[in-house]
């Protein structure tokens, strides 16, 4: 069944989503447009996963994000618990790998 869930309009080109074999963080772009030798979010270790999301977090101009039982959570501290990687921070992670996973094959698909 086709993911037909409307897309927002963040600029997800710009932010990290692998990382190369020398260890530089590399955007959704250039993962399309120049296919860099990368180590892809799921085989990073849970250590480089959380400072991925973190980065990712950081250059998102507005994030807030609802948790159920936590109420609003901000940019700061969506931050600090994917970095201390609480049961929060773990989900924010898993969260961020099915988000990845989705743009990376909607922009190679040219849906994005």
């Amino acid at each position: 069944m086709a993911n037909n869930a409307p897309m927002t309009h963040e600029d997800h080109w710009s932010r990290p989503v692998a990382m190369t074999l020398d260890g530089q963080w590399i955007s959704l772009r250039e993962v399309v447009e120049e296919e860099p030798t990368q180590v892809p979010f799921n085989r990073l270790s849970l250590e480089k996963q959380s400072e991925l999301v973190a980065e990712r977090i950081r250059q998102n101009p507005n994030f807030d994000i609802g948790i159920l039982g936590q109420g609003i959570m901000d940019k700061k501290r969506a931050i600090d618990e994917v970095q201390k990687r609480t049961s929060i921070g773990r989900a924010l992670i898993d969260v961020e790998q099915r988000m990845i996973r989705m743009l990376i094959k909607r922009a190679l698909g040219g849906n994005l």
